[in-house]
């Protein structure tokens, strides 16, 4: 059996990797897999009805402080909040006007949400589920001569009673992520590769300091997407085990088209969404720009 890895623009993803699985290539696709719930729904049912690995690069999830959270989250008891921050990844106005499909609904799909902070996103997604539903202030191009999303606050509310705020900018040349947890048993602090673990019995800290950190990540993807092609009858889900399977993204676009439908209509969105009846809203919203 044969592979592909796309790492196209994201216009590309989605019709580059139905004709790869048609053809019987298994697939690595770098996020986002696609640009709507739709289309990652037609991916995951053609990779099942064709019996081939449709995986993506979320290399985050492997890093060995994420890794360590979700090993030890359940040590904190009932979950009461977190606060995620993630300035990290500015962008200057050169990044936008010197390609020809950054920044653009129709080329790109999306800014700092889609692009950038879809590596955290899927990050809350895996440490802590799927939210009951959100709300969200998005800005469109208030740092930016783009037509895209350059800054996003959203709060995030859960079942369980666990509440989540999440924060992300393009415009803060300096920033750096930080998160923080709290549970009934204590708390833990991410901040500038350094991992603080507190309870009532004793302060933990681990540093992460291996500079080679985002080569291996990558490296772990590849590995488990070479494993689920090799190991025949392997059951494809995501975690430390496996890879990442393309209905993972969906997950992921939960949270994304759920913030943009919250800011464009003023009002907590419940998930999940309808990917049709958004796409629907979006059109709307975005036919002006094209």
């Amino acid at each position: 059996m044969t592979a592909v890895l796309i790492a196209t623009p994201n216009r590309f993803h989605f019709s580059m990797a139905k004709a790869a699985l048609n053809a019987g290539k298994h697939v690595l696709l770098e996020k986002p897999a696609a640009l709507s719930i739709a289309e990652i729904q037609e991916l995951t049912d053609l990779a099942n009805k064709q019996h081939l690995v449709c995986d993506v690069m979320f290399q985050t999830r492997f890093s060995p402080a994420f890794q360590w959270l979700k090993q030890h989250l359940p040590e904190l008891g009932d979950l009461q909040r977190f606060h995620w921050e993630v300035p990290q990844y500015y962008r200057p106005q050169s990044y936008f006007t010197e390609g020809n499909w950054t920044g653009t609904w129709a080329k790109d799909g999306g800014g700092i949400l889609l692009n950038q902070a879809i590596h955290q996103l899927d990050l809350v997604n895996f440490l802590f589920g799927l939210p009951e539903k959100l709300v969200s202030q998005v800005s469109f191009g208030r740092y930016r001569e783009i037509e895209v999303e350059d800054e996003a606050a959203l709060l995030l509310k859960y079942r369980e009673g666990l509440l989540g705020t999440f924060v992300a900018s393009l415009n803060e040349p300096l920033g750096q992520e930080r998160l923080e947890i709290i549970g009934e048993k204590g708390s833990v602090r991410y901040e500038g590769q350094q991992l603080t673990w507190q309870t009532s019995e004793q302060t933990t800290t681990i540093t992460f300091t291996d500079n080679d950190q985002r080569r291996k990540s990558h490296r772990a993807v590849l590995e488990r997407f070479l494993q689920e092609i090799t190991e025949s009858g392997t059951e494809l889900r995501a975690g430390s085990a496996s890879g990442i399977p393309v209905s993972e993204n969906q997950k992921d676009f939960q949270l994304i088209h759920g913030a943009l439908l919250s800011t464009w209509e003023e009002r907590w969105v419940e998930l999940p969404i309808d990917g049709e009846q958004f796409m629907e809203k979006f059109a709307e919203h975005t036919k002006s720009l094209k």
